[in-house]
């Protein structure tokens, strides 16, 4: 039996009035000649700028395998004072171009050119090319976080470039952000909520304890040193950190934390710290479980004090309560 197809198109005047929005410009005064007209340009013209492009997605490029052309939208292109042609946008597309055509280097792309104002400096027209990066990925919804700081670092936005210290800082690096020879971490919003709540030095020296463990042959479940760092597990051990700082003294607890997480943490994989801690008390959760080990080896005598006696102290509840560092299915029950 044949049925007739519903006819599901509609005017996209018709869709468009349906949203009550004014036009800031009277159609009337619209000039159509600011539309960026298409022209084609060889491959190997263009230049990137990566202080505000994104990292290179390969898993992307090479999960393309070809390059169609039906799908390949204009590449938004600055061109500077000195002639050279910027890519502000596409990049990916140009890519693929490249490396999916017998043409290389030599394929032509549709790309609309904005020129720059002839007596921009490098700065200014890096500046500019940063801010219609930022507008044109918002626009489209879908730049990452990282992406985003990048342009409004190249940008010189405030904002960014208390982010960027902080980053160098800490001598840590997300997505290629940050200081050029710190670690690499994965989870921006963990890592900067660490910074927050337990401040630069716990936070430092939990990256450099990771680092420690992460080349200590003698700790092989740390040893996988080519991953980033997940930024949930760093703030979990930044908390620890804290605790040991400001919450524990100088005694015998302070002793057996710290001698737990050079000689004990390396034992248990990373992944098993982090397990089922996911969410918002993920750092606090780490921490209770670092904890919670430490105690239960020095219950067992793997931990004694310096001169090998008996430990008979433990990391309590008031302490941990006292760092900040509460049980957050307790407070929440109690809620």
């Amino acid at each position: 039996m044949n049925y007739e197809e519903t006819n599901t198109l509609i005017p996209i005047t018709s869709l468009s009035a349906k949203i009550r929005i004014n036009g800031t410009v009277p159609a009337d005064n619209f000039d159509v000649t600011k539309y960026i007209p298409v022209t084609l340009i060889e491959a190997n013209k263009l230049f990137v700028n990566e202080k505000y492009q994104r990292l290179i997605s390969e898993a992307m490029i090479r999960k393309a395998k070809f390059f169609d052309p039906k799908l390949c939208r204009p590449l938004y292109v600055f061109k500077r004072p000195n002639r050279q042609l910027v890519i502000a946008d596409g990049q990916h597309t140009a890519i693929m171009g490249i490396l999916y055509t017998a043409q290389g280097g030599k394929l032509f792309l549709p790309c609309q050119v904005e020129v720059h104002p002839s007596n921009f400096s490098d700065k200014q027209c890096t500046m500019t090319e940063a801010d219609r990066f930022g507008s044109l990925n918002v626009a489209r919804k879908n730049a990452g976080q990282i992406d985003t700081i990048r342009a409004d670092i190249a940008a010189e936005r405030g904002d960014a470039l208390i982010i960027l210290e902080k980053l160098m800082d800490m001598e840590v690096q997300i997505e290629n952000l940050g200081h050029p020879n710190g670690i690499s971490v994965h989870g921006y919003t963990k890592l900067m909520q660490s910074h927050s709540k337990y401040k630069l030095a716990a936070v430092r020296n939990a990256i450099k304890l990771c680092e420690k463990l992460e080349q200590n042959f003698k700790f092989p479940k740390w040893n996988n040193v080519t991953s980033p760092l997940n930024g949930g597990l760093l703030g979990g051990i930044a908390a620890v950190m804290h605790l040991k700082q400001n919450e524990i003294g100088a005694g015998d607890k302070h002793y057996a934390l710290e001698f737990y997480l050079e000689n004990l943490l390396g034992k248990t994989r990373p992944d098993d710290l982090i397990y089922g801690t996911a969410g918002t008390s993920q750092a606090v959760l780490i921490a209770r479980r670092i904890v919670d080990k430490c105690n239960a080896a020095i219950d067992i005598d793997a931990i004694t004090k310096k001169n090998g006696d008996e430990l008979k102290v433990l990391i309590g509840s008031e302490i941990m309560d006292n760092a900040g560092l509460s049980d957050p299915s307790v407070m929440k029950l109690a809620a």
